[in-house]
């Protein structure tokens, strides 16, 4: 087996395709899921192919601490576990802005700082976030995600001056109109309208960002560090 690669969230849509890029090649890969971890196990079946699967629910801070310690030797962390509910900030509930305060920051800060610990004895690895354009362009009712995106960029690039010198990479990669998840969903109704997100003659899907993650985790990229990838079709540029 090859570098230990660990993927959160990789019950997703993106996390599916980002796993299946790993898991076909010489990887010890761990993935992690929650509510939709079946969708990994079946992942598993498709490929003939057998590796880890951790279930945890990162809006209890007990159950990531239970996660890091599943964590050892990690030589390439993805990070892709996040929440995304929408609302305007006047009315938005408590509930929902602390589930994915714990989801999409504690949970992250924890994990990455397991990891860095163990990349450092090493004084090599790697890390990716799966950020959003959200973080970058302002969309009514995104407020709580955008902004715990745009905290996840920010810790990246001082996290980047603080152990790039030790070997460490830290990027991010940030999806736009991906036809998956909610997108999908909206396209049902409003393929017109979702179409319009993007100024190439498609939207993205999961493989695109898959194939972004995996060279940015490879040597290939070994001079690539403490940047975001918009990955968007044109999203991000305002045309």
């Amino acid at each position: 087996m090859g570098n230990k690669v660990i993927i959160t969230g990789a019950s997703s849509e993106i996390g599916l395709a980002i796993a299946k890029k790993f898991l076909t090649r010489d990887y010890d890969v761990i993935l992690h899921g929650n509510r939709n971890i079946i969708n990994c196990e079946s992942l598993m079946d498709e490929l003939n192919i057998k590796c880890k699967i951790i279930r945890a629910d990162f809006s209890i801070e007990s159950e990531i601490d239970k996660f890091v310690k599943e964590m050892e030797n990690v030589d390439i962390l993805i990070n892709g576990a996040s929440l995304n509910t929408h609302g305007l900030l006047s009315n938005y509930p408590d509930e929902n802005i602390d589930l994915m305060l714990m989801i999409n920051i504690k949970s992250l800060v924890k994990i990455t700082r397991t990891a860095i610990n163990q990349m450092l004895l090493k004084r090599k690895g790697v890390i990716i976030n799966i950020s959003s354009v959200m973080a970058q362009r302002g969309l009514r009712g995104a407020s709580i995600y955008a902004g715990t995106k745009g905290f996840m960029e920010s810790m990246s690039r001082v996290l980047t001056a603080e152990y790039g010198k030790k070997g460490i990479r830290i990027n991010n990669v940030a999806p736009g109109p991906i036809d998956s998840g909610e997108l999908k969903k909206t396209r049902e109704y409003a393929e017109e309208e979702v179409n319009r997100l993007s100024i190439s003659k498609r939207l993205g899907i999961p493989e695109d960002v898959a194939n972004l993650v995996y060279f940015l985790s490879t040597d290939e990229a070994e001079f690539i560090n403490g940047k975001t990838y918009a990955i968007d079709g044109g999203f991000n540029t305002g045309i």
